[in-house]
């Protein structure tokens, strides 16, 4: 029984010491990105080539194409089901003897 309980215990020492380290070591509490004169210079661009895309236009005239307007809807109608029991896994009572 002994052997089992330490590698469980030397796994929870590693790992204790893993957490230890990583939240020791500083890499929670750097201080912020600032934004320097290069990157709003690449925001300005990427906004001048946003600004010069043409708008999206969709081509609507196959809604008024024949062919789309022989379209027959196939839809069946779903008729409602009675619902079953309240517990799925109740006992049933009264078949088999029960």
């Amino acid at each position: 029984m002994k052997s089992n309980i330490t590698p469980i215990v030397i796994a929870v020492l590693i790992a204790a010491a893993g957490l230890y380290w990583y939240f020791s070591s500083g890499t929670g509490n750097q201080a912020p990105i600032t934004s320097s004169g290069s990157e709003n210079q690449a925001q300005t661009q990427f906004q001048t080539l946003v600004g010069e895309l043409t708008p999206i236009s969709f081509d609507t005239s196959i809604f008024s194409d024949p062919k789309f307007n022989a379209l027959v809807d196939l839809t069946t109608p779903v008729s409602p089901e009675p619902s079953g029991r309240l517990d799925p896994f109740a006992v049933i009572t009264g078949v088999n003897g029960n």
